[in-house]
C-alpha cells in the first residue's frame, strides 16, 4: 500500500503541468533556434527503439493503459503491429548489429572467445565495437545516406551519431549539435537533476519492497537477486531519466532539423526488467515513462520541417527465471571444472552488465570535446581512462580489466554466460573443437553437461556428423535433418530452432560446447546463467518475440521475418522506396 501511495505522490508532483513546461521551454525554443530550415514534402523515418521489450509485454502494457499514446496510433489505424523472431543469440550485440548494419556473422553472443586474438571480445566496449562494425559494414547501413544514431551500440553507418558504442573512439562522422547545448537550459538541468534524485530514493524504496515481498511468500514477486542492490539505484537513475531524457532531447532536435532517419534505443526497461523483473509494476512504470517520451516526439512533428514516419520497435524480449546457481546449487563455472579432467584452469564471467557499458559510452563522449566540461570529466575520471576509453563499473577498472584478460589467457577453458546459454572454450585451440576430440580429452564433460538437470541442450560439432543438438530423450543432427532418439530436443523451440543452431554453428568462433538452460513452454520460464530475474541471450518464450510496430502507409507482405538481418532488409527497404535511395544489393529481393 505504501509505496501505491508514495509512487502516486511522487507522480502527481512529478507530472503536473511537466508536458507543457516542456514544451514552453524546450521544444518551442528548440525550434526557434533552428530557425527555417528547408522545408521538403519528403518522409523522414524516426526509428525508436526499447530495447528488451517482447510482443507480449508490449500488448499488455498498451492493453493495461501503460502506453496511452502508443494504444491511440493503433486505435486510430495509422500504426500496424507485427512480430518478428530474433537468431539464435537474442541479445543486443547480435540484432543491433543485424538490425543497423544488416550483418551479424560471427556475433555469437555479447561477449566471446577470439580464437584468432586470443582474447575474449566484448561488444559492449567501444574499441570491440569499432572492429566490429568495420568488419560487418558493407557502408549501406539502415542509417547511411544522412542519417543519426543516438545511443546505440552501433552507428548504422550513420552520418551523425552520439553516445554510439562503435562510433564514439573513432568517429568517421560528426555527432550533431553538441549534447551540452541541452544542458544550459535551466528548466532541463533542474528537472535532470530532480528525476534522478527521486529516481535513486525511488529504487531503493522498491527494491526493499520487492525483498519484503518475496519473503512473506507473495506469489507475484516470485525471484529476487543480489545484484539490485544499493548501488543500483544510481545505475538505474541513470539508465532511466538522464540517459532517455537525453536521447529524446537529442531526437527532437534532429527532427527539428529535418534529419532523414534517426534511431534511438531507449534501454531503461531493459536494465530495469534485469532486476525487477520484465513484468514488475516497476517495469512497466518505465514503460509508461517511455510512452510519454515519445509523445513529446511526438509534438515535436508539429515544427519539423518534413513529415516523418514513425516506428517503434524492440531488438528482443526477456524471460523470467531463477538463477542458475539459486536453483541448482552449484554455477555453470563449478559444473565444467568439476566434469573436466585432470587439474585445470578454468575461468569463468558469468554476468552481463550492459547498463555499465551505457553509462561508459556516455562518459566516454563527454570527454571528447575541447570544452571546459570535458575537461573537468578527463581529470575526474584519469584513473579510469584507458586508450580513449572511460571504463567504470564491475569488472571495468582498466586494472582489473587486465588482470581479468591475464587470467583468461592463462586458464585452458572459459566459461561465458548469456542469458539462458553457456558458451564454453577451450584456449589452446585455434579452431573449434569436435564432439571426438573433446570426448577424447575430457569423456565426463559432455555425459555430465547432458545428464544435468538444469541443462536442456548441449550443442556441438562432430566430425562424422555436423551440429548435434543433444537433449534429454534425443539428439537432433542439425545438419543432417534427423533426429535419434524418443523426443526432439528442438521441438519446444519452434519450427526455425535447427535453422538458428546451425547458422550459430557456423561461425568461426562459435564456442566449443554451447549449453542451454531447461525451457518449460508451459510457464515461459527457464533459468539464466546470470544474476538477474529477467534475462535473454537464447532460444524460448518471450525473449524471442520482438515487435516492429509501423505506419500502415509503409507495404508489408505479411511473410515471417525472421532474423535481425530481414527486419534491416524490411526498414532500409522503406527507406530506399520513400526517400529514392537505391541499394543494388536489394535489386536481387
Amino acid at each position: 500500500m505504501w509505496i501505491t501511495i508514495v509512487n502516486a505522490i511522487l507522480g502527481a508532483l512529478f507530472i503536473l503541468d511537466e508536458d507543457i513546461n516542456f514544451d514552453r521551454n524546450v521544444t518551442r525554443k528548440m525550434a526557434q533556434k533552428y530557425g527555417n530550415p528547408q522545408k521538403t514534402d519528403a518522409p523522414g523515418f524516426l526509428f525508436l527503439e526499447i530495447d528488451g521489450l517482447s510482443i507480449d509485454i508490449f500488448k499488455r502494457a498498451i492493453a493495461d493503459g501503460y502506453m496511452p499514446t502508443v494504444k491511440k496510433w493503433l486505435d486510430s489505424g495509422s500504426h500496424k503491429l507485427l512480430q518478428w523472431e530474433t537468431d539464435f543469440t537474442s541479445q543486443t550485440a547480435a540484432m543491433q548489429t543485424g538490425i543497423l548494419l544488416g550483418n551479424n556473422d560471427n556475433v555469437p553472443a555479447y561477449r566471446w572467445w577470439s580464437r584468432e586474438q586470443d582474447r575474449m571480445i566484448m561488444s559492449g566496449n567501444p574499441l570491440d565495437a569499432v572492429a566490429l562494425e568495420n568488419a560487418l559494414s558493407n557502408g549501406k547501413g539502415l542509417l547511411a545516406d544522412g542519417g543519426a544514431s543516438r545511443g546505440n551500440m552501433f552507428s548504422g553507418d550513420a552520418t551523425e551519431s552520439l553516445f554510439t558504442m562503435s562510433t564514439i573512439v573513432a568517429r568517421r562522422h560528426g555527432r550533431g549539435p553538441r549534447f551540452y547545448t541541452y544542458l544550459f537550459n535551466p528548466f532541463i538541468v533542474a528537472r535532470l537533476f530532480t528525476r534522478v534524485s527521486i529516481e535513486v530514493v525511488k529504487e531503493w524504496w522498491e527494491a526493499s519492497a520487492q525483498r519484503r515481498a518475496h519473503k512473506r511468500g507473495d506469489a507475484r514477486v516470485k525471484y529476487v537477486v543480489s545484484a539490485r542492490n544499493f548501488k543500483y539505484a544510481f545505475l538505474r537513475a541513470v539508465m532511466g531519466p538522464l540517459l532517455q531524457d537525453l536521447a529524446t532531447y537529442t531526437v527532437i532536435g534532429d527532427v527539428l532539423r529535418g534529419v532523414p532517419a534517426i534511431y534511438a534505443l531507449y534501454a531503461g526497461y531493459d536494465d530495469l526488467g534485469h532486476y525487477a523483473g520484465m513484468q514488475s509494476r516497476e517495469a512497466f512504470q518505465m514503460l509508461h515513462e517511455i510512452d510519454r517520451y515519445f509523445a513529446r516526439i511526438e509534438r515535436s512533428l508539429r515544427y519539423a520541417p518534413r513529415p516523418y514516419h514513425l516506428i517503434v520497435l524492440s531488438d528482443h524480449g526477456q524471460d523470467e527465471g531463477p538463477t542458475f546457481k539459486g536453483a541448482y546449487g552449484i554455477s555453470l563455472e563449478g559444473l565444467v571444472k568439476g566434469l573436466l579432467k585432470g587439474d585445470q584452469t578454468v575461468f569463468g564471467a558469468l554476468d552481463t552488465n550492459e547498463a555499465w557499458d551505457n553509462w561508459n559510452a556516455v562518459l566516454t563522449e563527454s570527454i571528447q570535446d575541447d570544452t571546459r566540461t570535458a575537461g573537468l570529466i578527463r581529470r575526474m575520471m584519469r584513473n579510469k581512462i584507458k586508450d580513449g576509453v572511460v571504463t567504470v563499473g564491475p569488472d571495468r577498472d582498466p586494472k582489473e580489466a587486465a588482470a581479468e584478460a591475464d587470467a583468461q589467457k592463462k586458464a585452458k577453458v572459459v566459461v561465458y554466460g548469456s542469458g539462458s546459454i553457456g558458451l564454453i572454450y577451450f584456449t589452446d585451440s585455434k579452431e573449434r573443437m569436435t564432439f571426438e576430440q573433446i570426448g577424447d580429452i575430457h569423456p565426463d564433460l559432455l555425459v555430465g553437461l547432458q545428464q544435468h538437470s538444469g541443462l536442456g541442450l548441449v550443442i556441438v560439432k562432430s566430425e562424422k556428423n555436423g551440429t548435434m543438438a543433444i537433449g534429454k530423450g534425443g539428439v537432433h543432427y542439425v545438419d543432417l535433418g534427423t533426429v535419434e532418439g524418443s523426443v526432439d530436443p528442438l521441438a519446444i523451440f519452434g519450427p526455425n530452432a535447427a535453422l538458428h543452431i546451425k547458422r550459430e554453428s557456423g561461425f568461426k568462433d562459435c564456442p566449443d560446447i554451447i549449453v542451454h538452460t531447461i525451457f518449460d513452454p508451459v510457464t515461459q520460464e527457464l533459468a539464466g546463467f546470470e544474476n538477474q530475474v529477467s534475462h535473454h541471450g537464447g532460444m524460448g518464450g518471450p525473449q524471442t518475440r520482438p515487435f516492429v510496430l509501423y505506419p500502415k502507409a509503409l507495404p508489408y507482405d505479411g511473410k515471417p521475418i525472421i532474423w535481425a538481418s530481414g527486419v534491416y532488409e524490411l526498414l532500409r527497404e522503406w527507406r530506399e522506396q520513400t526517400q529514392g535511395l537505391h541499394d543494388s544489393s536489394l535489386d536481387a529481393r
